[in-house]
């Protein structure tokens, strides 16, 4: 039985970190995949000051509004604020509707108070009508007209 080491036999002793850094990567992949993107950050709409304005005639008009109870879903107008409140559904109809008329544009405008993920919201589901290009609207710069 073999208790000892020679003193003379050299001794092959290292750390194989292998799998640590292995362990450190998949907890880096879980981490990266497993933290929830908020999307409720509110959009503070600049005022323009490069770009064209497109004509009100070839575009369809969403105007989303803050919500009439905290916490509640922004309410979606068709028109510049005006107009009747529409489902999501409903908006999407309207729109197709222009497009049929030749109005293949669609100008969404939104209140300060609407979060950003609304506003993603309705502009993603506006898209899903075939041949509309949707325009985020912004204010015009006070004094130059």
């Amino acid at each position: 039985m073999l208790l000892r080491r020679e003193a003379s036999e050299e001794r092959d002793e290292h750390i194989d970190m292998t799998p640590m850094v292995d362990v450190v990567f998949q907890l880096m992949t879980f981490m990266l995949f497993s933290v929830q993107m908020t999307g409720g950050e509110k959009v503070d709409v600049p005022p323009a000051r490069h770009g064209v304005g497109i004509p009100e005639s070839t575009a369809t008009f969403l105007t989303l509004l803050k919500p009439a109870v905290p916490g509640a879903e922004p309410r979606l107008l068709l028109g510049h604020g005006e107009g009747d409140m529409v489902t999501l559904n409903q908006a999407r109809k309207a729109v197709a509707d222009g497009v049929r008329a030749g109005r293949n544009k669609v100008i969404l405008q939104a209140d300060g108070d609407v979060p950003h993920g609304a506003v993603i919201k309705v502009s993603s589901a506006m898209t899903e009508v075939e041949g509309v290009t949707v325009h985020i609207g912004v204010q015009e710069p006070q004094g130059t007209k």
